[in-house]
């Protein structure tokens, strides 16, 4: 088979941040990386001897992830507070950038045990994997206009709404979103990642089907005012 050079492959620096922060900071070397593709669940019903099915509903699950440091240090004390460092970033949320050019955030599924591979000149090397799960995206992207072309593959992609009004309004739809009883030039926001509605900064109750999201491709908010739309481009 033919090699492929790792600079082609990969074009962005061999490595990985974690919350903006560079995992060589910890004196760690990736050794290796995997991303699982987005497991897809279909429910469908098909009636007795028909050539035909109906789709009734799907989930598109996260991506499993997998990669390994290499950690070097003076003795085995400082590389494992340098993996201590490391583990402590993945807890909760976390935003991890990987050497394929994609973000992914993502829940720490497991922390392994840091192995001693020897040492080298005078510095102690040792290995530690990691398994994530999370959501394949680039980042945020933010576009002015109620009719916008959306990037991705992901089926859904939360998006946060905004507008300013430009008259008072005793009701303001921002697509799946119904605000009451808004002010003329009050900021409106509608975010679909953290499920806020707010008006001027405060907390609203707001009426809505759904929190707001959009679909690859292009779409039309329904909306009297100009919004600008923010979302992470997903992908399956």
């Amino acid at each position: 088979m033919h090699d492929i050079r790792r600079d082609v492959l990969f074009p962005n620096p061999y490595t990985i941040w974690i919350n903006e922060k560079d995992v060589r900071d910890f004196h760690a070397l990736v050794e290796s990386f995997t991303v699982g593709g987005s497991p897809v669940k279909n429910e469908i019903f098909h009636g007795r001897n028909r050539s035909s099915w109906t789709q009734l509903s799907y989930t598109v699950d996260l991506k499993q992830i997998t990669f390994s440091l290499f950690f070097s240090g003076p003795n085995k004390r400082a590389i494992t507070l340098d993996k201590s460092s490391v583990d402590a970033l993945l807890i909760g949320k976390a935003e991890v950038h990987m050497p394929d050019g994609f973000y992914y955030t993502s829940s720490l599924k497991s922390i392994g045990d840091l192995k001693i591979l020897g040492v080298e000149g005078n510095r102690v090397i040792g290995i530690c994997t990691y398994k994530l799960q999370g959501i394949q995206h680039d980042p945020m992207e933010t576009v002015l206009g109620n009719t916008i072309y959306a990037r991705g593959t992901l089926p859904v992609m939360d998006a946060i709404l905004k507008c300013t009004t430009t008259a008072a309004r005793a009701s303001l739809q921002m697509g799946p979103v119904t605000f009451s009883n808004v002010p003329s030039g009050a900021t409106v926001v509608a975010d679909g990642m953290t499920g806020a509605m707010t008006v001027n900064g405060v907390q609203k109750v707001a009426q809505f089907t759904r929190l707001p999201f959009l679909v690859p491709g292009a779409q039309t908010i329904q909306c009297p005012e100009v919004l600008t739309v923010q979302y992470y481009p997903s992908y399956i």
